[in-house]
């Protein structure tokens, strides 16, 4: 998934240290299958 760098660089930009970014990083692959 090429995009998936970009979007969690942003995610931890916005979000640094309210979320679970293991949790993140799945939903994030599975939104942008």
């Amino acid at each position: 998934v090429k995009d998936m760098g970009k979007v969690m660089a942003v995610l931890k930009e916005k979000y640094a240290g309210q979320m679970d970014f293991s949790k993140a990083s799945g939903i994030v692959k599975e939104l942008l299958q």
